[in-house]
């Protein structure tokens, strides 16, 4: 049964509808329909699986590392060869690869749940 807003509550008041209990009514609403749409999604999730044989990563700090140490060896031969400026930029070039390898080599993650900012949707679908 729907009230109509100018209609008296029925709460009992006296009063019309909209000026007494249709807001409550409203936001009770929008609070069951968001909890509704919560339990969908996570009652129909499955929890993830991995395969039983995937290899672990190596820690990105130990790459860091490892690199940093190499590149610092190569340089630091190449300058005491006689190649100041040659040493130098090997090293730099090579520690700005290893930053921008380190910064990028993990995929970003996906989330599923509503309210992610992964789920955003900026309109660009077809």
């Amino acid at each position: 049964m729907s009230l109509g807003r100018n209609k008296k509550c029925h709460c009992g008041s006296g009063k019309k509808y909209k000026n007494c209990c249709l807001q409550k009514d409203l936001e009770q609403k929008r609070v069951e329909e968001a909890e509704a749409r919560l339990r969908a999604v996570t009652d129909s999730e499955e929890p993830e699986k991995y395969e039983e044989n995937e290899a672990p990563k190596f820690p990105t700090w130990k790459i860091f590392a490892i690199g940093t140490a190499v590149l610092a060896v190569v340089g630091i031969f190449i300058y005491l060869v006689g190649f100041p400026r040659l040493g130098g930029s090997i090293f730099g070039a090579g520690m700005l690869i290893l930053i921008m390898y380190c910064a990028f080599r993990n995929e970003p993650t996906v989330r599923k749940r509503p309210g992610d900012a992964g789920n955003i949707d900026f309109g660009n679908r077809q």
